[in-house]
Protein backbone atom coordinates (compact mmCIF):
# COMPACT_ATOMS: atom_id res chain seq x y z
CA UNK A 1 0.00 0.00 0.00
CA UNK A 2 1.40 3.30 -0.97
CA UNK A 3 1.92 6.32 1.34
CA UNK A 4 -0.37 9.28 0.36
CA UNK A 5 0.56 12.52 2.33
CA UNK A 6 -1.95 15.58 3.65
CA UNK A 7 -0.37 19.08 3.75
CA UNK A 8 -2.32 20.73 6.40
CA UNK A 9 -2.01 23.85 9.26
CA UNK A 10 -2.45 22.23 12.92
CA UNK A 11 -1.35 23.87 16.44
CA UNK A 12 0.68 21.32 18.32
CA UNK A 13 1.07 21.48 21.94
CA UNK A 14 5.34 21.83 21.62
CA UNK A 15 5.75 20.31 25.40
CA UNK A 16 3.56 17.09 24.42
CA UNK A 17 5.47 17.25 20.82
CA UNK A 18 9.02 17.57 22.92
CA UNK A 19 8.12 14.48 25.19
CA UNK A 20 6.33 12.67 22.08
CA UNK A 21 9.78 12.66 20.41
CA UNK A 22 12.10 11.51 23.32
CA UNK A 23 9.90 8.77 23.44
CA UNK A 24 9.42 7.86 19.91
CA UNK A 25 13.50 8.60 19.31
CA UNK A 26 12.07 11.20 16.75
CA UNK A 27 12.98 14.45 15.32
CA UNK A 28 10.36 17.48 14.28
CA UNK A 29 7.51 17.47 13.94
CA UNK A 30 6.34 15.67 10.52
CA UNK A 31 8.35 12.71 11.61
CA UNK A 32 6.93 12.64 15.07
CA UNK A 33 3.46 13.04 14.28
CA UNK A 34 3.88 10.27 11.46
CA UNK A 35 5.29 7.87 13.89
CA UNK A 36 2.82 8.47 16.57
CA UNK A 37 0.07 8.09 14.00
CA UNK A 38 1.76 4.98 13.02
CA UNK A 39 1.87 3.86 16.53
CA UNK A 40 -1.69 4.06 17.36
CA UNK A 41 -2.64 1.90 14.75
CA UNK A 42 -0.07 -0.56 15.69
CA UNK A 43 -1.45 0.00 19.14
CA UNK A 44 -4.92 -0.51 17.56
CA UNK A 45 -4.51 -3.71 15.18
CA UNK A 46 -2.81 -5.61 18.10
CA UNK A 47 -5.55 -4.78 20.51
CA UNK A 48 -8.04 -6.61 17.51
CA UNK A 49 -5.60 -9.37 17.50
CA UNK A 50 -5.78 -10.25 20.86
CA UNK A 51 -9.33 -10.02 21.22
CA UNK A 52 -10.02 -11.95 18.15
CA UNK A 53 -7.45 -14.37 20.38
CA UNK A 54 -9.58 -14.17 23.29
CA UNK A 55 -12.68 -14.93 21.61
CA UNK A 56 -11.22 -17.80 20.19
CA UNK A 57 -11.12 -16.55 15.92
CA UNK A 58 -7.40 -16.50 16.20
CA UNK A 59 -5.96 -19.77 16.77
CA UNK A 60 -2.12 -19.31 18.77
CA UNK A 61 -0.44 -22.97 18.47
CA UNK A 62 1.74 -23.50 21.53
CA UNK A 63 5.37 -24.56 21.61
CA UNK A 64 4.63 -27.95 20.50
CA UNK A 65 3.10 -27.16 17.20
CA UNK A 66 5.70 -24.39 16.73
CA UNK A 67 8.03 -27.49 17.33
CA UNK A 68 6.69 -29.42 14.58
CA UNK A 69 6.59 -26.75 12.18
CA UNK A 70 10.40 -25.47 12.61
CA UNK A 71 11.64 -29.63 12.54
CA UNK A 72 13.13 -30.17 8.92
CA UNK A 73 11.02 -32.44 6.73
CA UNK A 74 12.43 -34.93 4.77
Amino acid sequence: MGMSFHKTTVEIDTEALAKAEIALGTNGIKETVNRALAEVNRRDALGRAAQYVEDGQLHVPDERALAAWRAPRS
